[in-house]
């Protein structure tokens, strides 16, 4: 039978990987309101898939086949293939004469959105926010010469996407058919999460 501690390792690594997704996929400015609500989808959507990831190897940890594996790395292996599981179909029966697989992917996936799309809405909100305060209170030529800071001082960044970034600045401050307003916040924008407005 699965022990607390592997238990804990699975759900420990599916909810850093939830944790990594969302962070990867969002970015949340620190001054947004409606932060509490903003938590609460963030840290129990990370609760919840730890949890499913734990469950799952509480049900299956044990099996036959997964014996040799150490119970530490099995825990692991399971906390970081949990989406996977989810993804498995469990049968498929026939609707309209055709084969229809049943699993639990639509549940999940139909929960992940409805999740992310509180998350961004959210955050959107906030980032409208800090990229209009940040654009009204500089100047087109501060904005472009901190971005170019930015770029040449990323330290993620690798030669190929500063070039990039560098290449996006340049065609923004160029773009005879923008307004100014608009580079403003569009080069603020990148300033403050490292999306570029295409």
């Amino acid at each position: 039978m699965a022990q607390l501690p592997e238990i804990s390792i699975a759900f420990i690594v599916s909810a850093l990987l939830t944790l990594f997704d969302l962070d990867r996929t969002f970015y949340v400015p620190s001054n947004a309101e409606r932060k509490a609500v903003l938590y609460a989808w963030w840290w129990g959507f990370i609760l919840a898939n730890g949890l499913i990831s734990a469950a799952l190897y509480a049900i299956f940890g044990d099996a036959s086949s997964l014996k040799p594996i150490d119970p530490r790395l099995r825990a692991a292996m399971f906390g970081a293939a949990y989406q996977a599981l989810i993804r498995l179909k469990f049968t498929t029966f026939t609707l309209q004469g055709q084969e229809v697989p049943f699993g639990l992917e639509a549940f999940y996936e139909g929960v992940k959105n409805f999740v992310y799309k509180r998350i961004n809405r959210i955050a959107k909100a906030a980032r409208y926010d800090e990229t209009i305060q940040m654009a009204g209170a500089s100047t087109l030529a501060q904005l472009i010469s901190r971005a170019r800071i930015s770029i040449n001082q990323d330290a993620i960044m690798t030669p190929d996407q500063k070039r990039a970034a560098l290449t996006w600045l340049v065609s923004v401050v160029q773009d005879a058919g923008t307004q100014d307003d608009d580079k403003r916040a569009a080069i603020a924008d990148f300033i403050l999460s490292g999306q570029r407005v295409q």
